[in-house]
């Protein structure tokens, strides 16, 4: 038997152990191409391949064997794999995989508990937020909306989405000239920026300093009347109460529900709404290791829906408006994902390659999540009233 030979028997052995560990008891929702670096090649399943992945080092091949998520995600970080094709629907092959990485989670919850939530929710904001604001490039261009607008249709822009669901929360607030919104959460400025520029006085708070500093740019340009706070929302104490408050993509890291409902009546007037978008999940300890790694460490979670109305019924508020919102959140990844892709050569100049591809399976796994019609993940639009005849 020749050297070739061998080789080739090596590569038909791992392509059956790499395909009997992803299939065992369960089955491929698609086909693929899985290339070795000896140029060998096979695809996996029966049917027409959706995309392929190529490995390109000895890691990226022990990477796929461990069938483990977070390590598969991070030879693909490290560029030890490649995939090309169809990636937003591939991410489904993580259903196959573990996500079993529990000295991770571990370490998350325990963090709050020797150190106090207080000192460990900035840097857990930062990990994902202080990065240059080079999440832009994937996002609209004239609000620089970080969570999902409202389409009529998949032809709708990121734009007209953005526009669209900013409207929706500005009409949802009963905001109106003169009165004073907060906004928890405030990212890059684009609900301060559409409800100063209709009269609005706007108190923004984050805890993201680059964030910060690209608001407080905004509101010097523009003139608003508006101001921009670096602080913690459960610290913050006004010296007047709002009319109006805004959380978009926020609860999840404030994901004490209680705590929060009991904070909301010390900043808002009765007669005030609040307005929340966010992700929702079935499985309250569902959150992916690659994003308690990498993205959004500490205490986010996607929303656990009973816990939160349970923790609505409990405060002094109602629920004036529950909206589903999980199609608008695939279209908003599917659409950053894609633009993201488009501006690959202007992301990788402003960080680098590791880091767009983190970005990019952030984007393809969160629209692959919401493409999905069940429960299991979705996103919900939520107005509360704070009833203005409240007596407890």
């Amino acid at each position: 038997m020749d050297v070739t030979q061998i080789a080739n028997g090596a590569t038909d052995r791992f392509f059956d152990r790499f395909l009997s560990g992803l299939t065992q008891n369960q089955e491929l929702p698609f086909s693929f191409t899985l290339h070795d670096r000896d140029d060998s090649h096979q695809i996996i399943g029966d049917s027409e391949p959706i995309f392929d992945l190529y490995i390109k080092t000895e890691a990226g091949r022990n990477a796929l064997l461990s069938l483990n998520q977070l390590t598969i995600t991070e030879a693909y970080m490290n560029g030890d794999i490649e995939a090309e094709g169809d990636i937003i629907q591939a991410m489904s092959l993580g259903d196959l995989m573990s996500d079993f990485n529990p000295l991770l989670k571990l370490w998350q919850r325990l963090q709050p508990m020797f150190f106090g939530r207080e000192k460990c929710n900035p840097q857990w904001i930062a990990k994902h937020y202080d990065s240059e604001n080079i999440q832009l490039i994937a996002l609209d261009t004239n609000y620089h909306v970080y969570t999902p607008g409202i389409y009529e249709s998949e032809e709708d822009s990121l734009e007209v989405g953005a526009e669209r669901k900013l409207e929706f929360a500005f009409e949802s607030l009963n905001l109106k000239a003169g009165d004073r919104l907060l906004e928890v959460g405030s990212g890059w400025g684009g609900f301060l920026r559409y409800s100063a520029s209709r009269g609005v006085h706007v108190t923004g708070i984050t805890l993201s300093r680059h964030q910060a500093q690209f608001v407080e740019n905004l509101i010097e340009e523009h003139q608003f009347n508006a101001e921009v706070r670096y602080q913690d929302f459960f610290t913050f104490k006004p010296d007047r109460k709002y009319d109006a408050i805004s959380m978009m993509g926020v609860i999840e890291d404030l994901s004490d529900y209680e705590s929060v409902m009991q904070k909301l009546p010390e900043l808002l007037n009765p007669g005030g709404r609040v307005y929340l978008d966010f992700a929702a999940d079935n499985h309250t300890n569902g959150t992916h290791s690659f994003v308690t790694k990498y993205v959004w460490p500490g205490a986010f979670r996607h929303v656990d829906m009973p816990e939160f109305v349970a923790a609505v019924r409990k405060s002094p508020f109602e629920i004036a408006g529950l909206y589903n919102d999980r199609r608008n959140y695939y279209l908003w990844a599917k659409g950053g994902y894609e633009r993201w892709m488009q501006r690959k050569a202007e992301a990788i100049a402003q960080s680098d390659e590791r880091f767009w591809r983190l970005f990019r399976i952030l984007c393809a796994g969160t629209a692959n999540a919401m493409s999905k019609p069940s429960y299991s993940v979705t996103a919900y639009r939520v107005v509360l009233e704070y009833p203005a005849d409240y007596r407890g």
